[in-house]
């Protein structure tokens, strides 16, 4: 339930706030509540108490959820509500425009429903917040976190709100605060908290598209001299598309007139969905790998973007942030059974080891697609067709492949 920050009690005491009640605050909220432990959600949006009926937009954003997302959507109740516009993915194809490696996968061969799902952004985050409203998780919007110290093992919170003509602001204190407010967190710059970030030069081209044939939930990834598309199933014959260009070209690419991008797309992509009749708005964004220098400290837990952000070539970003939601609810459901201190350093440490060789594994994984398949050698694209080849002949390598791609890989959390 909203509040306004006049609604909030000064020097209200809380066991977790999160700042960011985005899709994957509102999902560690909801974790945390169902573990009975007080939450508030902060956020400097300013979002609506009550939440608009759905309405399907043919230029709306969407994810990628893979299998290990269901099920911890699912724990935490969301998924029967998400899956009524969530369209499942039952092949993969990987190519290279111009040689002959290729992969396919299918949910049958797997022996599974779907290899995983496609959602529109604004429903998923409409079911989470619908969920925050039913279990009555207070959320102040809008308001910005401006100062945090740590005193006698609590965190202690300023927030402000500011209108046209005047400022206000609440004191509030926390046994753990979560930063999940995106790459790069405005909130961790607070606290002094530095990232690592690598430019790729490139940006991503965003579109949904329509096609002559239908797509039978096939999702496309597909790697060209001018960068890898992919294109994900949304309805029977329209696509999501995320299309990688250098960042000196991306311009003329949504400049284009949509006849002229239409083609410019067919020509990369092929004719495997016969003609590309339709493009929505087109919008970009800058790629990079970042990473937080620091993921916690003592009463402080990074997760999602404000720890990591990808490339969207493996469209794993919001998968790999998940199963941190999830490996935190776990312990913090351990720590809670022992009475112990949530905020202990300790504590986060041994959170943050857990998740590190699943960190490293899939930062690794989008990093090297990147750069392996942009390298123009010869020799490096023979070697790119024989792994496509060998992944796609070899049931064990194409299943553990799999794994890894639908996050089954490693231990499954309960929280």
């Amino acid at each position: 339930m909203v509040k306004a920050l006049d609604m909030l009690e000064n020097e209200a005491e809380f066991d977790v706030v999160i700042v960011g009640a985005g899709m994957v605050g509102a999902s560690t909220a909801l974790g945390v509540s169902d573990l009975g432990l007080s939450v508030l959600l902060i956020d400097s949006f300013a979002f609506q108490s009550t939440m608009p009926d759905y309405t399907p937009s043919y230029d709306a954003r969407s994810t990628a959820i893979s299998w290990g997302s269901r099920d911890i959507l699912n724990q935490l109740n969301v998924w029967a509500d998400v899956s009524d516009h969530a369209s499942p993915i039952s092949h993969v194809h990987v190519s290279e425009k111009g040689r002959f490696g290729v992969t396919r996968m299918s949910a049958d061969e797997l022996k599974r429903e779907a290899l995983g799902y496609v959602v529109p952004n604004q429903w998923l985050g409409q079911c989470l917040l619908k969920k925050i409203e039913e279990q009555q998780i207070p959320l102040c919007a809008p308001a910005k976190v401006t100062s945090i110290h740590s005193v006698d093992g609590r965190q202690l919170i300023c927030l402000e709100a500011k209108d046209a003509s005047t400022a206000r602001s609440k004191n509030i204190s926390a046994r753990l605060i979560i930063i999940a407010d995106g790459t790069c967190s405005s909130t961790a710059g607070l606290l002094g908290i530095e990232n690592d970030v690598e430019q790729y030069g490139q940006h991503a081209l965003i579109a949904n598209i329509t096609t002559e044939l239908p797509n039978d939930g096939v999702a496309y990834e597909r790697f060209t001299s001018g960068g890898p598309l992919a294109l994900l199933p949304l309805t029977e014959r329209s696509s999501a598309l995320v299309w990688t260009h250098d960042s000196e070209s991306i311009q003329t690419f949504l400049d284009m007139s949509d006849d002229v991008f239409c083609q410019a797309l067919q020509d990369a992509f092929g004719e495997r969905l016969g003609r590309i009749t339709r493009c929505g708005a087109r919008n970009s964004y800058p790629l990079r790998l970042v990473r937080a220098k620091e993921q916690y400290r003592p009463g402080i837990l990074l997760l999602g973007n404000a720890a990591h952000s990808l490339h969207p070539v493996a469209g794993q970003g919001f998968n790999l942030a998940l199963r941190g939601v999830s490996t935190f609810l776990e312990t913090l459901k351990k720590v809670e059974l022992i009475q112990g201190d949530i905020g202990e350093i300790s504590i986060l440490k041994g959170l943050s080891d857990e998740r590190a060789k699943d960190q490293a594994t899939t930062i690794l994984f989008s990093d090297q697609v990147v750069k392996v398949f942009g390298h123009s050698s010869l020799l490096v694209g023979l070697a790119r067709d024989m792994g496509l080849i060998a992944l796609n002949n070899f049931p064990m390598l194409k299943s553990v492949f799999a794994s890894q791609a639908m996050g089954l890989a490693g231990k499954k959390a309960r929280f």
